[in-house]
């Protein structure tokens, strides 16, 4: 796993448990297009965690995250 998105994971954690929630994901991703409004961003978050929250707990664990930013190059390479 890279560490690139290890780091990066980590600055989206912002509560450091290890998890992202989807309030997190929503913070990242309104981040990276600061024009959107959060409120717009909810159906493409919830697309997100149906596909990539492999074990269905409503979180993404950073094994689930790297294939997600992997597909999303601007959320993996956040400076």
């Amino acid at each position: 796993m890279s560490d690139q998105y290890e780091a990066v994971f980590a600055r989206y954690d912002t509560d450091g448990d290890g998890q992202l929630t989807e309030d997190e994901v929503t913070a990242a991703i309104a981040s990276l297009f600061p024009a959107a409004e959060v409120d717009d961003l909810s159906g493409i978050v919830q697309a997100l965690f149906a596909e990539y929250d492999t074990d269905d707990d409503g979180k993404l664990s950073v094994t689930e995250f790297v294939p997600l930013a992997e597909n999303l190059p601007e959320l993996g390479s956040q400076p």
